[in-house]
């Protein structure tokens, strides 16, 4: 049994995990970190340096920023600091106006970035130096999480190999599901803020062209109006509209908009489409989201491998499965066929493009699911599975951390060279 302490563990951990974005998470923490270091240092800026673990660099480097046109991290870096508003933490462009553009560009020259070799853990350090003043802010662990603010003569920060997470490892899956069936539905509910959050950029994606494209499809029969078009048209908009730099919020999973759009809006639109009741569908949210957490508290914040498949799809799967009446053997069946057919798709940067792979991580999301449900599933003996779940999201874990520890550095080389 879980005890009452441990529900308001999970619901808090929860919380913790998802909050509003205004852009990509990661152009939205080099800018938070930015802005930081502008409001508490002094006089005219000479100098910006700014340092980026290399999983950050590579999502950062060409997706589209709010209030902008123009990509990349000096910008980022730049309307931050000309722009930015640090006390709204992940919303910090939101006061960001077109007339802040111009003066982001003539920052351009005075800022120098590179990546620190020797970190695979979020990483933001900016310097500011000024005709007066000297100022450095060390973002760690996760987008929000500023750790150092301080000044000449700087200390020397040392790197942890990875962020303590591992408290949410201690649950099993059936502790999970017994949390989703027995917490009280009125603390659960601010999920709802997060469905009604993202449904909006789904309606705004819906009009661009990513969405467009694929509504044309079902009204002219090349799609089925079933759950399976259903899901990836409504996540894949909401994806599109996020990493086109459209200046809406999102609700964020584990630090991250597209987990956010995968997990609840995967979840929110199977329970449309199956006329699943308002109390069965937040139900289905809160373990969803539980497991996200989960198989995030293995493979990292930023990882080679594409988490809107194995960690915010998978635990999308699984409320599917909740949705359906199944228990936890059909939940890590749904997994198994998750992760035993799209663990290769890798994260090659934010941009665009990933409203593709969010709407094939839905896709796959529903499919593993209900697979699952008709006694269809991937055997625990094939390739990294398990049978265990927490010995398959370690085999996660050593493939992605150890097994694929250069492909950041590769996929940046290759996107440098174009």
């Amino acid at each position: 049994m879980v005890d009452k302490k441990e529900y308001d563990f999970l619901i808090e951990e929860i919380k913790r995990h998802i909050q509003p974005a205004t852009g990509c998470t990661e152009p939205v923490a080099i800018a938070l970190n930015c802005a930081t270091a502008r409001r508490e240092v002094k006089g005219n800026i000479k100098k910006v340096t700014m340092e980026t673990d290399i999983g950050l660099y590579k999502n950062a480097l060409g997706v589209g920023i709010p209030g902008t046109s123009e990509r990349g991290l000096k910008m980022c870096a730049a309307l931050g600091i000309v722009g930015g508003n640090a006390d709204y933490g992940l919303n910090v462009f939101q006061d960001v106006r077109p007339e802040h553009e111009p003066l982001a560009k003539e920052l351009l020259p005075l800022i120098e970035v590179g990546v620190k070799g020797n970190t695979d853990v979020l990483y933001i350090e900016t310097i500011i130096e000024t005709d007066e003043d000297c100022v450095r802010v060390i973002t760690y662990g996760s987008h929000d999480n500023i750790v150092v603010v301080d000044r000449p003569p700087f200390a020397a920060f040392t790197v942890d190999a990875c962020a303590d997470m591992a408290e949410i490892q201690k649950y099993t899956l059936e502790q999970m599901k017994e949390f989703a069936d027995y917490v009280s539905l009125e603390k659960i509910e601010f999920l709802e803020d997060g469905i009604a959050m993202n449904r909006e950029v789904a309606r705004c994606g819906s009009q661009l062209r990513f969405g467009k494209s694929l509504q044309d499809m079902r009204d002219h029969a090349l799609m089925e109006d079933s759950l399976m078009s259903f899901v990836p048209l409504i996540t894949g908009s909401a994806s599109f509209a996020r990493m086109s730099g459209v200046d809406m919020p999102v609700m964020t999973a584990t630090g991250s908009g597209n987990q956010g759009i995968t997990l609840f809006l995967t979840v929110d639109a199977a329970a449309e489409k199956m006329g699943c009741c308002r109390e069965k569908k937040l139900r289905a949210l809160a373990l969803a989201n539980v497991v996200n957490i989960y198989a995030k508290s293995f493979i990292g914040t930023l990882s080679p491998i594409c988490a809107c498949g194995v960690a915010s799809g998978l635990g999308a799967s699984v409320g599917i499965v909740y949705l359906l009446g199944g228990g936890p053997s059909q939940m890590m069946g749904a997994m198994r066929n998750v992760l035993g057919s799209i663990t290769g798709m890798i994260c090659d940067g934010a941009k665009e493009g990933c409203a593709n792979k969010v709407s094939l991580a839905s896709t796959s999301a529903v499919l593993s699911a209900l697979l699952a449900m008709h006694g269809s599933e991937i055997s625990s003996s094939d390739g990294i599975l398990s049978y265990d779940m927490k010995e398959l999201f370690e085999n996660m874990e050593y493939l992605s951390n150890q097994g694929m520890k250069d492909t950041n550095a590769a996929i940046v080389d290759i996107m440098m060279r174009k």
